[in-house]
Protein backbone atom coordinates (compact mmCIF):
# COMPACT_ATOMS: atom_id res chain seq x y z
CA UNK A 1 0.00 0.00 0.00
CA UNK A 2 3.14 2.63 0.74
CA UNK A 3 4.64 1.94 -2.85
CA UNK A 4 3.49 5.50 -4.04
CA UNK A 5 3.35 6.96 -0.48
CA UNK A 6 -0.59 5.98 -0.73
CA UNK A 7 -0.55 5.25 3.42
CA UNK A 8 0.20 8.94 3.55
CA UNK A 9 -2.11 10.12 1.72
CA UNK A 10 -5.00 7.92 3.20
CA UNK A 11 -3.73 9.54 6.43
CA UNK A 12 -4.50 13.10 5.17
CA UNK A 13 -8.19 12.01 4.35
CA UNK A 14 -8.91 9.41 6.93
CA UNK A 15 -7.56 11.20 10.37
CA UNK A 16 -11.08 12.96 10.54
CA UNK A 17 -12.86 9.59 9.76
CA UNK A 18 -11.11 7.24 11.97
CA UNK A 19 -13.72 6.76 15.22
CA UNK A 20 -17.13 7.31 13.26
CA UNK A 21 -19.44 4.40 12.36
CA UNK A 22 -18.55 3.53 8.74
CA UNK A 23 -19.15 1.37 5.76
CA UNK A 24 -16.48 0.86 3.55
CA UNK A 25 -15.66 -1.01 0.67
CA UNK A 26 -12.70 -2.16 -1.18
CA UNK A 27 -12.57 -3.94 -4.42
CA UNK A 28 -9.76 -6.34 -4.56
CA UNK A 29 -8.38 -8.01 -1.61
CA UNK A 30 -5.29 -9.71 -2.98
CA UNK A 31 -3.52 -11.10 0.64
CA UNK A 32 -5.59 -9.20 3.23
CA UNK A 33 -3.44 -7.22 3.91
CA UNK A 34 -5.29 -3.62 3.30
CA UNK A 35 -8.27 -4.86 5.30
CA UNK A 36 -6.30 -6.13 7.96
CA UNK A 37 -5.10 -2.34 7.57
CA UNK A 38 -8.45 -0.46 7.34
CA UNK A 39 -9.80 -2.70 10.31
CA UNK A 40 -7.19 -1.84 12.83
CA UNK A 41 -7.57 1.58 11.90
CA UNK A 42 -11.34 2.29 11.29
CA UNK A 43 -12.71 0.88 14.54
CA UNK A 44 -16.05 1.20 13.91
CA UNK A 45 -16.70 0.53 10.29
CA UNK A 46 -18.35 -1.78 8.81
CA UNK A 47 -15.72 -3.39 6.01
CA UNK A 48 -16.43 -5.41 2.98
CA UNK A 49 -14.03 -6.62 0.23
CA UNK A 50 -14.83 -8.01 -2.91
CA UNK A 51 -12.34 -10.55 -5.00
CA UNK A 52 -12.63 -12.25 -8.13
CA UNK A 53 -10.63 -14.72 -6.39
CA UNK A 54 -11.79 -16.81 -3.58
CA UNK A 55 -9.74 -16.72 -0.62
CA UNK A 56 -8.98 -19.08 1.74
CA UNK A 57 -8.48 -17.03 4.87
CA UNK A 58 -10.66 -14.80 7.12
CA UNK A 59 -9.97 -10.96 8.34
CA UNK A 60 -11.62 -10.86 11.89
CA UNK A 61 -14.32 -7.97 11.56
CA UNK A 62 -14.60 -8.26 7.78
CA UNK A 63 -16.62 -9.94 4.93
CA UNK A 64 -14.92 -10.96 1.94
CA UNK A 65 -17.21 -12.07 -1.16
CA UNK A 66 -15.92 -13.53 -3.73
CA UNK A 67 -16.93 -11.75 -7.43
CA UNK A 68 -15.97 -9.62 -9.92
CA UNK A 69 -16.02 -5.88 -9.75
CA UNK A 70 -18.34 -5.30 -13.32
CA UNK A 71 -21.09 -7.78 -11.81
CA UNK A 72 -23.80 -5.43 -10.94
CA UNK A 73 -25.87 -7.72 -9.41
CA UNK A 74 -23.16 -8.67 -7.34
CA UNK A 75 -22.33 -4.94 -6.56
CA UNK A 76 -26.31 -4.27 -5.94
CA UNK A 77 -26.41 -6.88 -3.81
CA UNK A 78 -23.85 -5.99 -1.80
CA UNK A 79 -24.88 -2.16 -1.47
CA UNK A 80 -28.47 -3.77 -0.63
CA UNK A 81 -26.54 -5.48 2.48
CA UNK A 82 -24.39 -2.53 3.98
CA UNK A 83 -26.31 0.38 3.12
CA UNK A 84 -24.25 3.39 1.30
CA UNK A 85 -20.66 2.88 1.46
CA UNK A 86 -18.61 6.56 3.15
CA UNK A 87 -15.89 4.93 1.38
CA UNK A 88 -14.45 2.87 -1.62
CA UNK A 89 -11.57 2.05 -2.73
CA UNK A 90 -10.91 0.25 -6.16
CA UNK A 91 -7.93 -1.77 -6.02
CA UNK A 92 -9.25 -4.53 -8.27
CA UNK A 93 -8.55 -5.45 -11.85
CA UNK A 94 -6.85 -2.27 -13.01
CA UNK A 95 -8.27 -2.57 -16.35
CA UNK A 96 -9.81 0.71 -17.41
CA UNK A 97 -13.14 -0.40 -18.67
CA UNK A 98 -13.72 -2.15 -15.32
CA UNK A 99 -12.73 0.91 -13.39
CA UNK A 100 -14.95 2.79 -15.02
CA UNK A 101 -18.00 0.53 -15.08
CA UNK A 102 -17.87 0.22 -11.34
CA UNK A 103 -17.35 3.76 -10.81
CA UNK A 104 -20.34 4.65 -12.97
CA UNK A 105 -22.28 1.84 -10.98
CA UNK A 106 -21.16 2.43 -7.11
CA UNK A 107 -21.20 5.86 -7.29
CA UNK A 108 -25.14 6.16 -6.47
CA UNK A 109 -24.33 3.91 -3.90
CA UNK A 110 -21.52 6.55 -2.08
CA UNK A 111 -23.03 8.82 0.82
CA UNK A 112 -23.08 12.63 -0.13
CA UNK A 113 -19.42 13.53 1.76
CA UNK A 114 -18.27 10.03 0.95
CA UNK A 115 -14.64 8.89 -0.88
CA UNK A 116 -14.51 7.03 -3.87
CA UNK A 117 -10.57 5.94 -4.85
CA UNK A 118 -9.04 4.37 -7.34
CA UNK A 119 -5.03 2.92 -6.64
CA UNK A 120 -2.66 2.18 -9.57
CA UNK A 121 -3.58 4.78 -12.26
CA UNK A 122 -0.37 4.05 -14.02
CA UNK A 123 -2.16 1.12 -15.99
CA UNK A 124 -4.34 3.70 -17.73
CA UNK A 125 -1.20 4.44 -19.92
CA UNK A 126 -0.66 0.14 -20.55
CA UNK A 127 -2.14 -1.24 -22.89
CA UNK A 128 -3.34 -4.14 -21.81
CA UNK A 129 -5.53 -2.67 -19.21
CA UNK A 130 -7.32 -0.42 -21.74
CA UNK A 131 -4.48 2.39 -21.74
CA UNK A 132 -1.69 3.94 -24.33
CA UNK A 133 1.84 5.10 -23.35
CA UNK A 134 1.37 7.39 -26.83
CA UNK A 135 -2.31 8.74 -26.68
CA UNK A 136 -2.27 10.33 -23.49
CA UNK A 137 -6.17 11.70 -23.91
CA UNK A 138 -7.45 7.99 -25.14
CA UNK A 139 -11.21 8.53 -24.00
CA UNK A 140 -11.51 5.12 -22.68
CA UNK A 141 -8.58 5.28 -20.41
CA UNK A 142 -9.56 5.74 -16.60
CA UNK A 143 -7.38 8.53 -16.18
CA UNK A 144 -8.82 10.27 -18.93
CA UNK A 145 -12.45 8.95 -17.63
CA UNK A 146 -11.56 10.66 -14.23
CA UNK A 147 -10.16 13.77 -15.61
CA UNK A 148 -13.36 14.43 -17.80
CA UNK A 149 -15.43 14.87 -14.16
CA UNK A 150 -13.69 17.73 -13.43
CA UNK A 151 -15.26 19.43 -15.90
CA UNK A 152 -18.52 18.71 -14.22
CA UNK A 153 -16.65 21.06 -11.33
CA UNK A 154 -14.67 23.00 -13.23
CA UNK A 155 -16.89 24.59 -16.27
CA UNK A 156 -18.35 27.94 -16.22
CA UNK A 157 -21.44 28.26 -14.68
CA UNK A 158 -23.40 30.39 -16.99
CA UNK A 159 -23.31 30.73 -21.28
CA UNK A 160 -22.55 27.18 -21.57
CA UNK A 161 -22.12 26.70 -25.34
CA UNK A 162 -20.46 23.33 -25.94
CA UNK A 163 -21.39 21.70 -22.39
CA UNK A 164 -22.94 18.57 -22.27
CA UNK A 165 -24.21 17.70 -18.81
CA UNK A 166 -23.41 14.30 -17.29
CA UNK A 167 -24.81 12.55 -14.04
CA UNK A 168 -22.20 13.47 -12.33
CA UNK A 169 -22.87 17.55 -12.64
CA UNK A 170 -23.41 18.90 -9.14
CA UNK A 171 -22.38 15.69 -7.37
CA UNK A 172 -18.99 15.71 -7.28
CA UNK A 173 -17.17 18.60 -4.79
CA UNK A 174 -13.60 18.15 -5.72
CA UNK A 175 -10.97 15.25 -7.82
CA UNK A 176 -7.37 15.12 -6.31
CA UNK A 177 -5.16 13.25 -7.90
CA UNK A 178 -1.94 12.31 -6.75
CA UNK A 179 1.07 9.79 -8.56
CA UNK A 180 -1.15 6.51 -9.67
CA UNK A 181 -4.02 7.81 -7.28
CA UNK A 182 -7.56 9.67 -7.48
CA UNK A 183 -10.00 10.26 -4.89
CA UNK A 184 -13.10 12.01 -5.53
CA UNK A 185 -15.38 13.45 -3.20
CA UNK A 186 -19.05 13.50 -3.69
CA UNK A 187 -21.01 16.22 -2.78
CA UNK A 188 -23.08 19.11 -3.80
Amino acid sequence: KNDYGFLDIYEKYFNNLRERKLNILEIGVDKGDSLRLWREYFINANICGIDIDKKDFIVDGTEIIQGDQNDKVLLDKVAKKYGKFDIIIDDGSHISKHIINSFNHLFDHLNLNGLYIVEDLQTSYIPRYGGSRINLIKKKSSMNFFKSLSDSINYENFDKPFFKKTRFDGLIKSIHFYQNIVIIFKGE
